[in-house]
Order: C-alpha cells, then sequence, then structure tokens
C-alpha cells in the first residue's frame, strides 16, 4: 500500500467506520482546491472515491477532513438527506454557501482536534468572505465566527442557513452594504497585497514570493495583480492565472493554470525551491495560454 492507502485506512479506524466502508478509490487531482468525496450508498455499505491531490503537504490532515464528510453522512445524528440539498444549476448560490457551510463544520473540528489543514480557520473565513458578496464585509465575518464556533451540525441546519443565514444564533441582523465606498476602503487596508506578503514569515521565502511576482509581471504581459481574502491572485483576460497564497513559516502555495489540460497545478514553495524551474515553468505556462488566446 502507498502512503495514501495507508493513511485512509489509519483515519477510517480512528473515526470508526473502517466496517461500513467496503470499497475506497484514491485518484489525484492537481491541486488541494480540487481535492473532494464522492459517495455512493450501497444495501449495507459506502463505496468512496476520494480525489487527493499528489503532495505530501498535510497529506494527513487533508485525508482526514475528506473521510469526515463521509462520518457525517454515516452519523444517524446527522439526518444526512442528500434530496434536500439546493440544486447545483438551479440554484448556485444557495448551493455554494451550502458546501461552505458543511466545510466550516468539518475544518473547524479539525482545528479543535489539532490536526494540521490546508483549510486553516484564516483560509476558510477569506473563502467564506468572498463568496458572501452581497453581506457588508464585517457581517460576513461575524456569520463565519458565529458558524466556526458552532459544535455540532445536523444536515437539515446546514441546509436551512444556505437559505437564510440570519437563523443562526448569536449573530446580529443582517443587512446589506450601506456605504459600499466605505467597505471598498476598508477591503483595500485588510487586504492588500503587502499584508499578505507580511503574513510570510520567513524573509528568504518572502523574497521569493517578491521575485515570482516581479517576474511574472514583467515577463507575463496583460496580466493584472490583486490581492483577495485569501491570497495574491494575478489574472490574464480576466480569468485567474496565478496564486500566491502564505500558509506558514515553512512555505507558500503556489498555483499555477496550465491552460493547455485547463487545470491549476499547486505546489508548496519551501526556501529550497529551485527558483529558476518555478520561473521557467510560469513563462512556459504563460505563453501557452498566450498564444491559445490570440490564435483560439
Amino acid at each position: 500500500m502507498d502512503d495514501k492507502e495507508i493513511i485512509a485506512q489509519e483515519v477510517m479506524r480512528a473515526l470508526g467506520i473502517s466496517p461500513l466502508i467496503k470499497n475506497i478509490v484514491i485518484e489525484r487531482c492537481a491541486s488541494p482546491w480540487n481535492e473532494k468525496t464522492l459517495i455512493k450508498t450501497k444495501k449495507d455499505h459506502l463505496a468512496v472515491k476520494l480525489f487527493v491531490w499528489d503532495d505530501p503537504t498535510f497529506l494527513y490532515g487533508r485525508m482526514h477532513r475528506l473521510f469526515l464528510y463521509v462520518f457525517d453522512v454515516l452519523n444517524p445524528a446527522f439526518y444526512y438527506r442528500p434530496r434536500m440539498s439546493p440544486d447545483e444549476e438551479k440554484e448556485p448560490q444557495r448551493r455554494n454557501r451550502f458546501s461552505q457551510i458543511w466545510s466550516i463544520y468539518v475544518d473547524s473540528r479539525m482545528e479543535r482536534q489539532g490536526i494540521d489543514n490546508f483549510y486553516d480557520k484564516r483560509l476558510r473565513e477569506n473563502l467564506f468572505i468572498d463568496t458572501e458578496k452581497e453581506l457588508p464585509w464585517e457581517s460576513a465575518r461575524a456569520v463565519f465566527r458565529a458558524l466556526w464556533r458552532k459544535d455540532l451540525y445536523t444536515y437539515p441546519e446546514i441546509i436551512d442557513y444556505s437559505y437564510d443565514l440570519s437563523t443562526l444564533r448569536g449573530i446580529e441582523t443582517l443587512t446589506k452594504p450601506a456605504a459600499p465606498e466605505t467597505d471598498l476602503v476598508n477591503f483595500l487596508q485588510e487586504s492588500s497585497v503587502k499584508k499578505h506578503m507580511d503574513r510570510i514569515s520567513s524573509p528568504a521565502l518572502k523574497e521569493m514570493a517578491h521575485d515570482i511576482l516581479n517576474f511574472a509581471a514583467y515577463h507575463c504581459k496583460d496580466t493584472f495583480i490583486e490581492a483577495r481574502y485569501y491570497g495574491i491572485s494575478m489574472a490574464y483576460h480576466r480569468r485567474t492565472f496565478l496564486e500566491i497564497i502564505p500558509t506558514s513559516n515553512k512555505g507558500f502555495f503556489l498555483t499555477v493554470l496550465d491552460s493547455q489540460l485547463n487545470v491549476y497545478e499547486t505546489e508548496t514553495v519551501t526556501e529550497g525551491s529551485d527558483m529558476h524551474c518555478i520561473q521557467k515553468m510560469i513563462k512556459e505556462r504563460y505563453d501557452r495560454m498566450a498564444f491559445q488566446s490570440h490564435h483560439g
């Protein structure tokens, strides 16, 4: 068995769900953003397919969180009823909120258990705020914190919150922004490129992140750098091409689009990473994307 299979068996034993899962398939995916769990319910067991990023960074935690979704499905107290969930095509915004809230339930348990995880509290908060564009940022942050503090959820509760966040206890009445220009100023102050760079504590890593951005800005024509809540993004013709996400003092995540395969691939940049290879890869992928754009 490879590392992923060993970890899968270990996590299932720890969660007490091994007897109920008869078939597990583990497939590779190009990025932690693409990791997911597919579950098929049989008569007396589940068949599970995991899509796992082929990288050792937080591997145990990333797989543990995927199995927490399976644990919830198997938990009678969770009242899993998939037919209740918002339709992805008819109600995409509700469906996205539903997915975010269930993920918050998963990742908050990961933090309470002290398990290292790609989706830590800061990243999960930023992703939630980024999806709740109709709320003022402070309101979205207050909702997130109330969701994160909640110890137990049921599937019907998650459905209810996906339709109406005001039913959540511990938050004030939610209103839409009265002064968008004020919120914009706060956003620029709180989510600037500089502030994301300051989250990288290692001077060497910070310099490497600067070098990557400077290289891309110089060699990749018509790209636009912007700060998002979770990190620094570079777009080409309104499509995200490159992202830098600070994670710890040991490295940061670099995600780059492979337009030929139409997938985003992520690697962990550390002080030992080969900058020449990284810059070469960025330039090659940009050139390919630009060529496709002009000849597509």
